[in-house]
């Protein structure tokens, strides 16, 4: 087992990683200072494929569990899944001390995380990711929110986590897809810092079947280990933590645009990424071979659903709400080469050039 320390004072709490982890979860929050009455908030799905193993392990530590179950898919992260599940709380008579325990992917974890940041003004919680996306980004840093139908995650809070508990094997019952959306966000770690990390995805083409899961978990550690740096340097994205949007404000705006429905985080991000990266190259910030590679990298994943149909304004409306938008400038992150990125304040103009440009060679590349 590996531990990466998240330094936020009196917020600090550990990452734990390590395969066959969720079989010891419950011995490793038995040495926290936590409540060992714990709810389990999980989807159907995943507490038929991952929870027994959880929950076996939180009994054998003597833990007192009731499990609630959500609803799973980035479409029901709202205002009505979070009363939906304060009203089981509070039916469950969960006081200040309970612990939240969130099992599954980022939706699962965004939904639980705000849902404990608000009930009784704040409750215990800890992170049992059980996606790729999830396990080596959004289960960490504190980042809890739901979306409304004009933008993503523009209700939330920062709310920290008493644990995270990683467990790689969990990956192998995780749909191909899936797995490849939590990759996309594992190339935005090695662009905007390391890109020995980035030559690592490159080298595996983002496959890592069951023979490779010490090269896996290297990746998986080496990720977290550079957001919990940065989480730590600024945990409410001052400057430094807006490294981490590197594909994310169109990425976002695709989501919101298609409804939730058409890609999954990790694909948005693909898109969003290549965009950032041709943006970038329009303004001069990035040479030509290192933006090539950035785009061969993404594309040589997997094959990204196509967003030809989709139209500059039907992008721009949830652009404009995103809260890096400020009048008709935006705060963009931008690559300077493999391993190095910058902020820079963007026109809209610049941000709508880019993106009718790449909507039309996704038209052009959809008929050929």
């Amino acid at each position: 087992m590996k531990t990466v320390h998240v330094a936020l004072q009196e917020r600090s709490y550990d990452i734990y990683i390590g395969r066959g982890l969720l079989d010891r979860a419950g011995k490793v929050l038995a040495q926290q200072d936590l409540s060992k009455r714990a709810v389990v908030v999980s989807s159907a799905g995943i507490l038929s494929v991952q929870g027994s193993r959880l929950l076996n392990s939180l009994r054998r530590a003597n833990f007192s569990i009731e499990v609630v179950t959500s609803v799973e898919g980035e479409r029901f992260k709202t205002l009505a899944t979070v009363q939906s599940l304060c009203r089981k709380l509070a039916k469950a008579r969960v006081d200040r001390k309970t612990l939240l325990i969130a099992l599954g992917g980022g939706v699962i974890g965004d939904i639980v995380g705000f849902v404990a940041a608000s009930y009784l003004r704040g409750v215990p919680y800890v992170q049992v990711p059980t996606t790729l996306l999830a396990q080596i980004d959004s289960s960490i840093g504190g980042k809890t929110g739901v979306n409304l139908a004009e933008g993503k995650n523009l209700i939330g809070a920062f709310y920290q986590p008493r644990a995270v508990i990683v467990d790689p094997s969990a990956l192998l019952t995780l749909p191909r897809r899936e797995f490849h959306s939590g990759i996309y966000e594992a190339i935005k770690y090695g662009v905007i810092r390391k890109a020995a990390l980035f030559d690592l995805v490159d080298q595996h083409n983002g496959y890592f079947p069951e023979e490779h899961q010490t090269a896996l978990e290297r990746m998986i550690v080496e990720c977290v280990a550079l957001k919990a740096e940065i989480v730590s340097q600024d945990e409410r994205e001052g400057r430094l933590r807006m490294i981490l949007n590197f594909g994310h404000t169109i990425g976002h705006a695709l989501e919101a645009a298609t409804h939730y429905r058409l890609l999954t985080h990790g694909e948005a991000i693909g898109h969003g990424m290549i965009m950032a990266t041709q943006l970038a190259r329009r303004l001069g910030k990035i040479s030509d071979p290192d933006a090539r590679r950035i785009e061969e990298v993404v594309h040589g994943i997997s094959q990204l659903p196509s967003i030809y149909k989709l139209s500059w304004k039907r992008i721009l409306l949830p652009l404009l709400a995103d809260k890096k938008f400020v009048g008709q400038r935006l705060n963009f992150v931008l690559p300077r080469k493999i391993g190095r990125v910058e902020i820079q304040e963007t026109t809209q103009e610049a941000v709508e050039e880019t993106v009718r440009s790449y909507l039309r060679s996704e038209a052009n590349r959809s008929l050929s």
